[in-house]
């Protein structure tokens, strides 16, 4: 009697774990399907970083013409 409880729980634990309706094989395959994406704007940082700079050099410059008149 022990042991076919402990079928009937094996069992049960086994049809959870591969109950079909759960969506993980769905999800891992699309995953796989989708091509891997790249990027197409890819923004040099020394770019950036010099932008970044002209900006804040231009709010400062506003700053001190508002302050000034």
């Amino acid at each position: 009697m022990k042991k076919i409880i402990i079928a009937a729980a094996v069992t049960t634990l086994f049809s959870t774990m591969a109950y079909a309706n759960s969506g993980l094989a769905d999800r891992i395959n699309e995953a796989r399907s989708y091509p891997n994406k790249t990027v197409e704007n890819k923004v040099d940082t020394r770019t950036l970083s010099s932008q970044h700079k002209r900006i804040h050099m231009e709010m400062s410059k506003d700053e001190l013409r508002d302050h000034q008149h």
